[in-house]
């Protein structure tokens, strides 16, 4: 595309050559020749003076501009991820519609216009795909199901029984939602299994990372809402609920029955325990341990997590602890003399 092209789409204004040509997208220091790049706000500036890219977009005009030319948008960085999409959808576009021969799909189940689906892919009967829903090699799609119109499935991911998936959902490789919760009961000193009865509904314009599982409700529903974004390698425990736009980086793990509020932010790795609410825009950092429920908007890190202020407090006193068990026991020795002298 031209640098012109790219403008008009973005509503910027064009500063140079609208005839250059962008032909990929990179960072101000690693973009060459034919590049878009962008500059987030007036404090980096200058570093399209260094950069080799054909173009950048940038939050005000430049004089002189060292580069062909450039878009002056309001906001560059969404602005940047806007282009990111166009190049995104060349490079990686959706498969034909139609069903591969090496398929398997049951004559019960149900399949919209423009539906895709790969070799290897497996659709069990009474399952529903929506209008221009993509499934591709080796997902599997369980009895009863339903899928959403312009969902994509990635490669191995499993949809469950009775699962429900909304519409634009991007679900990546090796995702498996509706598997059984962690339920079991001792008895007669074995572990007895809890039949895991309920299922998992999820939103429309939810994105779920490679390897994370979604576990079904022992009974009635695990939701995740609308616009949820899950990292790899997480962890949703049975009877979890997740409020909307919640985010959710890379090995986390919610234990079950928790309920998570709208706009929440979790850190990779935290840990969350079951059966507490994590309240509406609130904040988990990162390899954080929440044992307790968390109030609306807070925000908490730490083992046992608490909040952040109070955690860094912690933190700077941990980093003294060796200076100060030295004064202690140099505090102990001075305090024994003294009591030597005076029983003498």
């Amino acid at each position: 595309m031209t640098v012109g092209e790219i403008a008009r789409l973005l509503g910027g204004t064009v500063q140079g050559d609208p005839a250059t040509e962008i032909t990929g997208v990179n960072g101000l220091q690693e973009a060459g020749p034919g590049d878009l790049c962008f500059v987030r706000n007036d404090q980096y500036l200058p570093l399209i003076y260094e950069t080799n890219a054909a173009a950048a977009l940038i939050p005000k005009p430049v004089d002189p501009l060292p580069l062909p030319a450039a878009i002056v948008v309001a906001e560059p960085e969404q602005a940047f991820v806007r282009v990111l999409h166009l190049f995104a959808a060349e490079r990686s576009p959706r498969p034909a519609p139609g069903v591969h021969e090496r398929a398997f799909v049951s004559p019960g189940a149900v399949l919209g216009a423009n539906v895709s689906i790969g070799p290897g892919v497996c659709v069990e009967e009474g399952a529903v795909l929506g209008d221009g829903v993509v499934l591709y090699a080796g997902a599997y799609i369980g009895r009863g199901s339903h899928i959403g119109p312009d969902t994509l499935v990635y490669p191995n991911a499993v949809i469950r029984e009775g699962v429900r998936v909304g519409a634009r959902c991007v679900l990546h490789a090796g995702v498996c939602i509706g598997s059984d919760g962690f339920g079991f009961v001792p008895m007669g000193g074995v572990w007895m299994k809890i039949p895991q009865v309920g299922t998992v509904e999820i939103g429309d314009d939810v994105e779920i990372g490679s390897n994370t599982a979604v576990d079904r409700a022992t009974f009635g529903v695990t939701t995740i809402a609308n616009g949820v974004k899950i990292d790899n390698l997480v962890q949703i425990g049975h009877n979890v609920q997740i409020g909307e736009h919640t985010v959710i980086a890379g090995m986390a793990g919610v234990a079950g029955s928790t309920v998570i509020g709208s706009q929440v932010r979790i850190g990779a790795s935290a840990g969350i325990n079951g059966h507490i609410t994590i309240g509406d825009g609130a904040s988990i950092g990162a390899r954080s341990g929440v044992t307790r429920s968390v109030a609306p908007g807070q925000v908490v890190s730490g083992y046992p997590a608490m909040d952040h202020a109070q955690q860094r407090r912690v933190l700077v006193v941990q980093a003294q602890l060796p200076e100060l068990a030295k004064r202690v026991r140099s505090l102990e020795a001075r305090l024994a003399a003294l009591e030597d002298k005076k029983e003498l």
